[in-house]
């Protein structure tokens, strides 16, 4: 299988790539709680697989993923969904480390950073040859904080046109249904990690604990007994399907605005 990944080939191959399909597959996520049994980079982790994996069919590039800089003081687990306590004792941290503020900064300005950072990624990206940008916005906020900024880009970039999207947003209808859906850690997120990188995933870690033992940072249907493999398999297969249509929309759409 042809490498896919910008940062690993070679400048001969990405302009090869980029000259037959002049599309790049952008992973956003970061670093956050997804219950004991999912890696702390899950919402990074299936982009960027996800990105890959939409390169390969359709042709394209997959870009490095953007692993920091969102927000840590708005919608994030650790600093808005323990009140308990507990995600930061399993992590064995002092209660300063996820308190509002802690990073010296507010909400209100990691927002604007995070924008400004956007905004010089999809320039780069732009400068180097891509026509389109779909972006997997693994951390479910990202879509919502970023959508003025690709807005932003799209109005003043005529040559290059970016869409971002929650995986969910490339399935059918572009809304969470029986075949593809979203949660947080949970039957959704647990299956899609399941398939794309098995290898982050470890259910044992419930093993010989309670069934009804409520599961710390988990936000829906309880994946050890709901998530499977062949669930993320099926709904990725047509979230990859998803991403690719939209990559060839956005360049129809710059060809049209020439």
């Amino acid at each position: 299988m042809r490498n896919v990944k910008y940062e690993e080939m070679l400048p001969h191959e990405v302009v090869e790539r980029r000259t037959k399909h002049a599309v790049a597959y952008l992973p956003l996520g970061g670093l956050e709680w997804h219950g004991e049994h999912l890696a702390l980079g899950n919402d990074a982790l299936k982009a960027e697989k996800l990105c890959q994996l939409a390169a390969h069919k359709g042709g394209g590039i997959a870009c490095p993923v953007l692993w920091y800089g969102e927000p840590r003081d708005v919608n994030i687990m650790e600093t808005y969904h323990d009140k308990d306590g507990k995600i930061r004792r399993k992590m064995k941290l002092p209660a300063s480390s996820f308190k509002q503020g802690a990073l010296g900064t507010t909400g209100e300005e990691q927002m604007t950073m995070y924008k400004k950072l956007i905004t010089h990624t999809l320039m780069q990206l732009r400068s180097l040859g891509f026509k389109a940008i779909v972006i997997v916005t693994g951390h479910y906020p990202i879509e919502e904080w970023i959508a003025p900024t690709i807005d932003e880009f799209n109005e003043r970039n005529a040559d290059c046109q970016a869409y971002a999207g929650i995986e969910y947003r490339f399935g059918p209808g572009g809304k969470p249904s029986a075949k593809v859906g979203g949660d947080h850690a949970a039957m959704w997120e647990t299956s899609y990690l399941m398939y794309l990188r098995p290898e982050c995933v470890d259910m044992t870690v419930f093993r010989g604990r309670d069934p009804e033992e409520k599961l710390i940072g988990v936000l829906g249907d309880d994946p050890r007994t709901t998530a499977s493999k062949e669930l993320g398999r099926k709904a990725c297969r047509l979230i990859v399907d998803g991403m690719v249509s939209k990559g060839n929309e956005l360049l129809k759409k710059v060809k049209r605005r020439r």
